[in-house]
């Protein structure tokens, strides 16, 4: 569009150039045409000028003649008075006619000739003027003879006026001619000027019609642009200004308003205010540019940030450039884009450009100790393109069947011809049904190595589809021979290992029904002995009975603790909704009387339900609670404290794990005689005893089942203590739902 408003600002230019050199040509010639009418004119007045002085010079001649003559009759002085005014009459209009034909030569001449005429004339009269003079030679000959002379002189002189005047006349016939000449033309030379005067004006009036039709489409167009580039600085959030460098008056579209986070046209458009919005940390730069814009009329891409009306912080980026204007104007045009959603995806884009090179790297690596982890795993990979059936083998792929890296080219019939002919049919089937379904199932076969070695190896494979579209198998093969010796080992060991189990079963039922047989006997036996034959025993006879019956109590406690550490090993135990409420109630009404005697005071939380198993979870508790009170102080009452509470894992230090898993957290916590926190994992161990079987009964069993109960759950028990001040017992069991 701007192109051709050139073109046509151009062509009125040319046009309007050529009308006014026409204009003015015909002006010109108009112009000349007057002026030689006028001139024409003037010659024409001139010729009538000049004869009416030669007939006007003539007439005074005659009046000087009457004069003289009337003078000469009547010898009356009187006559003398207009002969002089006629002589100074005709001096006068001499001098004009000398003066009106200046320009002439030929009428000079004749006027020259005439003077000399009239001059002779004058002479032969003025000796006759003086009336003394006049008396006395009136009749004389010379008087008559003055007298013919100068009746011929005044023919002479009336000859060569006319002969002048003839000679004006032809000069009147030619200009008369001309005259009318120039006459004829003036009306065509008016029209002329005033066809070509309306044919301007009408081609004017249709050019500017035009022009104004284009500019009515332009101005439509132009609408039509700044309405789409309202739109565009919308969509791509930038506003445009300008700014006068004469005047200082700056302009903003209506969108650098709203990216600023205000109306359009809410305040007054000035650098100060701008200012306002700019980061404190980025003033002085904003500063410096609007210094540097007055100096170089030019800005170059700057960034910057400013902060909005809502107070969010923004990434600016502005540029602009001066735009003459051909007005004695100096405006700079700008623009300036909100970055801010940019400057986040460079800032994204760099990220991820490190956490590729990072990941690059990290594969790089991956790749070299995958190649590493090959040769240790003794196993090695491969691909297998299902549309091209075109096979690819690691490294240790190569090695594992006897030859150096891609030493030969990897098929599946070099695969197949390489494997034991006993395996051979097996892998044929696999890898066909690979290629129809897609799967390969799980391959256990030998191979003849390049030193006819047989190993054994075994390959897992899956199907895979790449980006574009290609199916393809992943596969692994490792070198299991070792394995598979050792599994036969293994084997070899599980038989014997059930064997033993097997006895260790009997074991089990013996000391759970044969061994407690007889001592149940032996206690019947020593109850009997005490209420009828222990009066009748010496001293030493009722201490031994007291040790007997002591020793078998001890001994039924350890069979009892040693069967419930059994139970907790059996792994047939199925978990489900335990209510660690009614868990608790039920271990305290197990050991309400030693609680009583104790005169114990516990205090609990509420618990939740979780997934367990219900008899360990209650024996679990009733151990717990049961060593409290076994390992009480004698001068204090006991006084246990159960706390309970979901944590997660990443929030418990102890349990060394940011994970979001969530525990029941369940603590144990009571004033008893405490132990020393280095005997804290002792504890637990089986049969371990941190004080005298005379000081504390015990088997040394309890603890054992409690870490064996909470490891059953997949939780954790940690022990805390302090000799003389007390216990804590924290449990964490695993939320599984």
């Amino acid at each position: 569009m701007r192109e051709n408003k050139f073109k046509t600002s151009k062509f009125h230019k040319i046009i309007f150039t050529i009308s006014l050199f026409v204009v003015l040509f015909i002006g010109s010639i108009t112009y000349r045409h007057f002026e030689g009418v006028s001139a024409t004119s003037r010659k024409i007045i001139h010729t009538y000028e000049v004869n009416l002085e030669l007939e006007q010079l003539f007439s005074y001649i005659k009046d000087s003649e009457n004069s003289m003559r009337g003078f000469l009759i009547t010898k009356e002085s009187i006559y003398l008075n207009p002969y002089y005014t006629a002589n100074s009459n005709i001096n006068s209009s001499f001098s004009k006619l000398k003066n009106l034909t200046k320009d002439n030569k030929k009428q000079q001449q004749n006027l020259n000739d005439l003077y000399e005429i009239i001059k002779k004339r004058l002479d032969y009269n003025g000796e006759y003027s003086d009336p003394d003079i006049s008396k006395n030679i009136e009749k004389t000959k010379k008087f008559k003879k003055d007298f013919n002379e100068s009746s011929k002189l005044l023919v002479a002189i009336r000859n060569k006026i006319n002969e002048m005047i003839q000679l004006e006349q032809s000069y009147l016939k030619k200009r008369n001619s001309i005259f009318y000449e120039q006459i004829s033309l003036t009306p065509i030379l008016t029209l002329s000027i005033l066809l070509i005067t309306i044919l301007l004006i009408v081609y004017s009036y249709y050019k500017t019609n035009k022009d104004l039709e284009r500019l009515k489409e332009a101005n439509n167009i132009l609408s039509k642009s700044f309405f789409l580039n309202s739109q565009a600085e919308i969509l791509s959030s930038f506003g445009t200004w300008e700014w006068n460098l004469i005047t200082h008056v700056t302009k903003y579209s209506d969108n650098l308003y709203r990216i600023l986070g205000y109306e359009p046209q809410a305040f007054i458009s000035s650098n100060a205010n701008f200012l306002e919005f700019v980061h404190p940390e980025d003033k002085e730069l904003v500063v410096g540019i609007m210094d540097k814009i007055v100096r170089e009329e030019n800005l170059e891409p700057t960034v910057f940030r400013i902060i909005r009306s809502d107070g969010e912080t923004r990434f600016f980026r502005a540029t602009g450039k001066l735009y003459d204007e051909k007005l004695r104007q100096k405006t700079v045009l700008g623009v300036t884009h909100d970055i801010t959603d940019e400057v986040k995806n460079k800032k994204l884009l760099q990220d991820t450009i490190n956490d590729l090179q990072k990941s690059n790297n990290e594969l790089m690596i991956f790749d070299e100790s995958s190649r590493q982890a090959e040769i240790l795993g003794n196993y090695g990979s491969w691909t297998l393109n299902f549309e091209t059936n075109e096979c690819i083998y690691s490294d240790n792929k190569f090695r594992l069947m006897g030859f150096e890296p891609q030493s030969f080219v990897p098929t599946m019939e070099n695969l197949v011809a390489r494997v034991h002919e006993d395996d051979q049919e097996m892998v044929t089937e696999a890898l066909e049904q690979a290629q129809t379904s897609g799967e390969i199932p799980t391959l256990n076969y030998r191979i003849v190595r390049k030193d006819k070695e047989i190993r054994h190896f075994k390959t897992v494979a899956k199907s895979f589809t790449d980006l574009s579209g290609s199916e393809s198998m992943i596969g692994t093969t490792q070198d299991v021979t070792e394995e598979y010796n050792k599994n036969e080992l293994l084997e070899e060991r599980n038989y014997e290992l059930e064997q033993n189990i097997k006895e260790l079963s009997e074991f089990n039922h013996v000391a759970s029904h044969d061994l407690q047989e007889p001592l149940r006997k032996i206690q019947t036996f020593i109850s009997r002995i005490t209420d009828k034959e222990k009066e009748n025993l010496t001293d030493f006879g009722k201490d031994y009975l007291i040790r007997i019956e002591k020793a078998s109590n001890r001994m039924r406690i350890l069979i009892n603790d040693l069967l419930q550490y059994s139970r907790t090993n059996r792994g047939d135990n199925v978990f489900s909704q335990v209510d660690l409420n009614e868990v608790l109630a039920n271990s305290m009404l197990e050991l309400s009387q030693n609680i009583e005697e104790k005169k114990a005071i516990i205090t609990y939380d509420s618990f939740d339900i979780i997934e367990g198993v219900e008899f360990q979870m209650q024996q679990l508790f009733t151990n717990l609670i049961s060593n409290s009170l076994k390992y009480s102080k004698e001068d204090a009452a006991p006084e246990i404290i159960i706390k309970y509470k979901k944590v997660k894992a990443k929030n418990e230090a102890i349990l060394n794990d940011d994970s979001n898993d969530v525990y029941h957290k369940i603590k144990f916590k009571d004033n008893g005689i405490g132990f020393a926190q280095e005997n804290a994992e002792k504890i637990f161990l089986l049969f371990n005893r941190l004080h005298g079987k005379t000081e504390y009964q015990g088997t040394g069993v309890g603890l054992a089942i409690c870490k064996k109960i909470v490891e059953n759950h997949g939780g954790f028990i940690f022990a805390n203590g302090v000799p003389g001040k007390g216990a804590t017992f924290t449990i964490y069991i695993p939320k599984y739902s």
